[in-house]
């Protein structure tokens, strides 16, 4: 295998050993029971993020050698097809999170409520790390801590509206 440039052999690149036999359909469902990404998307955005210190050359290189690194994507891609998908990537991100937050946020869920689903999503998280062959490490904690600064912020946020509400 080819040189990535940054004296990365792209034969040792091992994020997506476990879907060697695997095909993209086969890839897509398990995400899609967990997620809003597809195959192709999620594989772009962890390329990406793994090869970041190419700069702009490196969705060029992540496209040419996308078989070589991704054992179910079986064509090269376009520089432009890998930036579309890294773009898709970060809009179902920024989408799904404001549907998330929105729902607290209007109350059309309860902070109990949220915190069960927090617990789902630390799941699905941890199952993800593992599919990608990495270990979760403490993904609990982290994401509890950020939940709850997340939602200490949103609370507080209701709070003031609701103050500027009453005040008028």
């Amino acid at each position: 295998m080819s040189d990535d440039g940054a004296g990365k052999d792209t034969g040792k690149y091992s994020r997506f050993q476990k879907f060697d036999k695997k095909t993209y359909e086969e890839v897509n469902d398990a995400l899609k029971s967990k997620t809003h990404l597809t195959a192709r998307e999620w594989a772009i955005a962890r390329l990406c993020a793994d090869f970041k210190d190419h700069g702009r050359s490196q969705m060029t290189w992540i496209g040419e050698n996308l078989p070589e690194l991704v054992p179910f994507m079986n064509e090269p891609y376009e520089r432009q097809d890998v930036a579309s998908a890294e773009a898709a990537f970060k809009r179902k991100v920024l989408r799904s999170g404001t549907t998330f937050f929105y729902a607290y946020y209007s109350g059309l869920i309860s902070f109990e409520e949220m915190i069960e689903m927090v617990q789902g999503i630390i799941r699905n998280i941890e199952a993800l790390k593992r599919t990608e062959g990495s270990e979760p490490g403490d993904v609990s904690t982290d994401v509890q801590v950020m939940m709850a600064e997340t939602l200490k912020r949103i609370t507080d946020k209701l709070n003031e509206a609701s103050d500027l509400q009453q005040d008028s």
